[in-house]
C-alpha cells in the first residue's frame, strides 16, 4: 500500500459527492476562517464544471460500507513502529479476501487498556505481565471495487481526489452537526442510520469511539437486521437493553413515515432519543467534503496504492522538493555561518598574536621570535635581571617594617607572649620567647604567614615557671 493523505487541507473548496441510485448528490464546501460552509449544487451547474476545470476545487467521494471494510485490530506490541509492522498480517486474517487484492490503511492507533475496551473500567486487577496492547482501526477495500467506483464517477466527468470510508464519514459528521443530546452521557451508545435510495448503512459507536459500520438491507427486515447487529456488537446483559441515541440521515430520513415505522419497531427493545439530521439528503456529501477540507480524527483515503490521484502525487512531489530546498538552504546557511565564524576567529587570533608579540618585544627590549610558552620564558628571563636591579628602588615604596614590628608587639600584649629576641627583615624573621600555651604561638605564626614570611615553629620543653619556650625561624634556614 502506498500511503495517501486523508485530507486536501491546502485546497480552498471541495465538491463532496454521494452516489445515490447511480446519480451524484453534490455539495460545494468552502473553508472560511476555520469553518466549512456547504452549498447544494447540481452536477450540471456551470460553476461546478468551471470549478473543476480551473483546478480551484477538487472532488471527494466515498466507498459505501458494502464496498469497503473496517475492523479493530490488536497488536501485542506497545511500540508504534513494531505494531505497524504486524498490523497488515493481522488485517489479512480478518479480511474475507486476499490482502494483495486490497488497498488499506490504519486511521487510528492507541494503547489499549490492560482489561477490556478503552472505554471500559476493569472490574478486577489485570493479570501480572498484562500491560495492554496497541489497538488500531483498519479500513480496506478491494481494488476491484475501487476501480468500479472510479468508473461510476467518470460517467459524470468526475475524478475524485479522495475516497473516504462511508462509516467514518457518517460517524464524525453526526458528532459535528449534533454533538450531544440532552441528558446523554459520554458512555451512551450512538447509532447513525443512513437511509439511501438504494442502500442503507448503520454506524455504531459509544461516546466518541467508533465501533463498527454495517451495510443493511432495505425493506421489512431492516429493523430485525438492525437489532441483530446491535446485539452482536453491544452484547447487552440478559433482560436489559442499552440506552441508544438514534441519529437518522440520508434521503430516506426525509420520509417521516419510514423513519417512524423503524423507530416503532426498535423502540421496545432499544429505547432512546431519536434525531433526524438537518438536510438529511445531502448529509453524506457534506460529510465527505468537510472531512476532505479539514484535519481531524478518523480521516482516511482509500484512493491509494495504484489508484493515487495525480493531484496528490504532484502535491507530494512538490512538498518533497520544497523540503529538499529548505534543507539545502539550511545547509548553505550553516556553511556560510561556519565560514564567517572561522574568518572572525582567524582575525581575532591574528589581532591577539600581533598584540602579544608587540608586548613581548617591548618588555624584552628586542624582537622575540619565539611563540607561546617559549615567548613567555624569553620575556621572563629578560626581565629577571631588571627586577633585581630595581629592588632597592622599589623598597622605598614598600610599607615600613616598623608597622610589622608594631603588630608583632601588639600580639605579644594581647596573647601574653614574652619575646627574648626579634630579628626581622623583608625576606625573613626570627623570634624566640615564651608563651603560656601553644595556641598563643599559633596566633603569631598565622600573622607572620599572612605577611608573606615562610616560617616554622620550633617547640621546646616547658620552663620551671610552666611557660613554654618557642622559636620561630625561617623554613629552609640554617637552624632547620
Amino acid at each position: 500500500m502506498t500511503e495517501s493523505r486523508g485530507t486536501v487541507e491546502w485546497v480552498g473548496s471541495c465538491y463532496g459527492v454521494d452516489m445515490q441510485a447511480g446519480k451524484p448528490v453534490v455539495v460545494r464546501a468552502e473553508r472560511n476562517r476555520g469553518r466549512v460552509n456547504c452549498f447544494t449544487v447540481s452536477v450540471n451547474d456551470p460553476s461546478f464544471l468551471n470549478g473543476l476545470q480551473n483546478g480551484k476545487a477538487v472532488v471527494a467521494g466515498c466507498l459505501s460500507a458494502g464496498e469497503s471494510f473496517s475492523c479493530w485490530l490488536e497488536s501485542p506490541f506497545l511500540s508504534y513502529r513494531k505494531a505497524l509492522k504486524v498490523l497488515p498480517t493481522l488485517l489479512d486474517v480478518q479480511l474475507p479476501f486476499a490482502l494483495e487484492e486490497c488497498v488499506y490503511g490504519f486511521v487510528e492507533m492507541a494503547q489499549k487498556s490492560p482489561v477490556g475496551r478503552n472505554d471500559e473500567t476493569p472490574k478486577e486487577p489485570a493479570p501480572a505481565g498484562n500491560t495492554g496492547a496497541m489497538r488500531a482501526l483498519a479500513v480496506a477495500a478491494r481494488m476491484e471495487d475501487v476501480q468500479k467506483k472510479m468508473e461510476s464517477f467518470a460517467v459524470f466527468g468526475l475524478d475524485p481526489v479522495t475516497f473516504d470510508y462511508e462509516g467514518l464519514a457518517l460517524w464524525t459528521q453526526s458528532f459535528a452537526e449534533a454533538p450531544s443530546v440532552a441528558g446523554a452521557g459520554d458512555n451512551v451508545f450512538r447509532v447513525v442510520i443512513y437511509l439511501g435510495m438504494e442502500r442503507s448503512t448503520m454506524v455504531i459507536g459509544r461516546g466518541m469511539e467508533f465501533i463498527s459500520a454495517h451495510n443493511i438491507s432495505r425493506g421489512q427486515n431492516s429493523a430485525a437486521q438492525i437489532s441483530r447487529l446491535l446485539k452482536a456488537q453491544l452484547k447487552p446483559e440478559p433482560g436489559r437493553s442499552a440506552d441508544i441515541r438514534w441519529m437518522w440521515a440520508g434521503p430516506g430520513a426525509g420520509d417521516a413515515g419510514l423513519v417512524g415505522k423503524l423507530q416503532e419497531s426498535l423502540r421496545s427493545e432499544w429505547p432512546g432519543p431519536s434525531v433526524v439530521h438537518d438536510k438529511p439528503e445531502t448529509f453524506l456529501a457534506r460529510a465527505v467534503a468537510t472531512r476532505a477540507l479539514t484535519a481531524g480524527p478518523l480521516r482516511c483515503n482509500l484512493r491509494t496504492g495504484p489508484f493515487v490521484h495525480p493531484f496528490i502525487t504532484s502535491r507530494v512531489e512538490k512538498e518533497t522538493v520544497r523540503t529538499a530546498l529548505i534543507y539545502l538552504a539550511a545547509g548553505l546557511l550553516m556553511c556560510a555561518v561556519n565560514l564567517a565564524w572561522n574568518t572572525m576567529v582567524s582575525r581575532k587570533e591574528l589581532a591577539l598574536e600581533t598584540a602579544t608579540s608587540s608586548l613581548a618585544d617591548k618588555l624584552a627590549g628586542y624582537h622575540v621570535a619565539a611563540k607561546g610558552e617559549g615567548r613567555v620564558k624569553v620575556v621572563r628571563d629578560a626581565l629577571s635581571p631588571r627586577k633585581e636591579m630595581l629592588k632597592p628602588f622599589l623598597r622605598n615604596f614598600e610599607p615600613s617594617l616598623m608597622e610589622v614590628i608594631g603588630a608583632i608587639t601588639d600580639l605579644a600584649k594581647k596573647n601574653d607572649l614574652h619575646y627574648e629576641s626579634l630579628s626581622i627583615s623583608r625576606e625573613k624573621v626570627n623570634i624566640s620567647g615564651t608563651a603560656v600555651n601553644w595556641r598563643k604561638c599559633d596566633v603569631l605564626m598565622d600573622f607572620l604567614k599572612q605577611k608573606g614570611y615562610a616560617v616554622r615553629m620550633d617547640r621546646k620543653e616547658s620552663l620551671s615557671d610552666e611557660r613554654i619556650a618557642f622559636s620561630i625561624i625561617p623554613t629552609g634556614g640554617a637552624n632547620e
